[in-house]
């Protein structure tokens, strides 16, 4: 890549984030925000195409570092330290604009994806050191994970996406609770119809050709049916119970995994929420002059409430339509509302919607 286009590119990405973080591209009367996320997009593509721009240069560089050590070093663990490094590095730069334009575009696909990303990374990376360890002790080191994970996507979102993200995560929280109980009754209900099917329960005849047991035990349990069937009672009554226990640590996981998405996400949401307070009381102390950049921030970091504030406050709307005279709102119908509203709070027409996106891009 020429290093004229190469350094165009930086320059016109970090303007635009220089522009994001004014508020450049958010308006008020911008209902659904949705010029303010075009943007974004388009932000996050110039981003991809830095990283793999980046990707060349380093790949150059590397390689050429790389032959100039093996003739220091040659071959040695200082070496394949810096091998391993180079190519965590090296996935990290060339995927990395792919990934944040994926997460972007594909939000409530991707919160509620994370769970089991996290659980990827786990037992990929961290289980085979950890493995010993007692159970706390790994699934605190997934939380952890997941945890991050969460805390990852709530740096990268602006919070009026955050917002529109909340009011999915109570829906999530309770689809997953209704489809556990659902669930670990028809798991139970197969698999145990499947260990009758397989023949994994004690019969007289296993009973007779069992080694390692003493005749008379052996005389025993063959000569009293009724025996047998409480041994596979037990049998079966053990493997309900192994398997109720795991599906249970695979539901609590979950939804501590959400609990945890949906704290960091709230959390974010409510520090914005006092910033746009603050900013609207020093708003309505200044009797001279309103100023717009403010009205954009409170706005933007209270949402909603702070939009209906600003627009009910005569003074205020009156600097916001001129400041923004040009954006087309029409006025739609009450039926049409209420679709716009289940759109926005609906999880699963969400995640139909963006497995869409990903079946038409390919």
């Amino acid at each position: 890549m020429d290093r004229k286009v190469f350094k165009n590119k930086i320059r016109n990405y970090f303007l635009e984030r220089k522009k994001h973080k004014n508020l450049n591209y958010y308006y008020i009367t911008d209902d659904n925000k949705t010029i303010d996320l075009r943007k974004r997009k388009d932000t996050y593509g110039l981003f991809q195409d830095l990283a793999m721009g980046t990707f060349v240069i380093f790949i150059f560089n590397f390689i050429s570092l790389y032959y100039l050590l093996q003739y220091v070093f040659d071959t040695s663990s200082i070496l394949n330290l810096i091998m391993l490094i180079g190519f965590i590095v090296t996935i990290v730069i060339a995927y990395g604009g792919i990934l944040a334009g994926i997460v972007y575009k594909y939000t409530t696909t991707i919160y509620v994806l994370i769970p089991g990303l996290s659980a990827f990374i786990y037992f990929v990376f961290i289980e085979p050191f950890i493995g010993f360890a007692p159970i706390f002790i790994r699934l605190t080191s997934y939380l952890l994970i997941t945890l991050s994970l969460y805390l990852i996507l709530a740096f990268v979102f602006p919070v009026h996406v955050l917002r529109k993200l909340n009011s999915k995560t109570v829906l999530i929280s309770s689809f997953l609770t209704i489809s556990a109980t659902i669930l670990t009754q028809v798991i139970s209900f197969y698999f145990l119809k499947y260990l009758r099917t397989e023949n994994y329960f004690l019969t007289g005849n296993d009973a007779e050709t069992v080694t390692g047991v003493s005749d008379t035990l052996r005389n025993i349990i063959v000569e009293n049916t009724e025996l047998i069937d409480i041994i596979n009672y037990f049998i079966e009554r053990e493997a309900s119970n192994q398997l109720t226990s795991i599906i249970s640590l695979v539901i609590t996981t979950l939804t501590i995994s959400y609990i945890i998405g949906g704290l960091v996400i709230n959390r974010k949401i409510e520090k914005n929420r006092l910033k746009a307070k603050s900013l609207f009381r020093e708003l309505l102390k200044n009797t001279f002059k309103v100023d717009y950049q403010i009205l954009k921030q409170c706005s933007f970091y209270g949402g909603e409430e702070y939009e209906n504030l600003i627009l009910n406050n005569s003074s205020m709307l009156e600097v916001v339509m001129d400041n923004e005279p040009d954006l087309n709102n029409p006025r739609i119908s009450r039926m049409k509302r209420l679709i716009a509203w289940y759109k926005r709070k609906s999880i699963l027409y969400s995640i139909l919607k963006e497995l869409k996106q990903i079946r038409d891009s390919n």
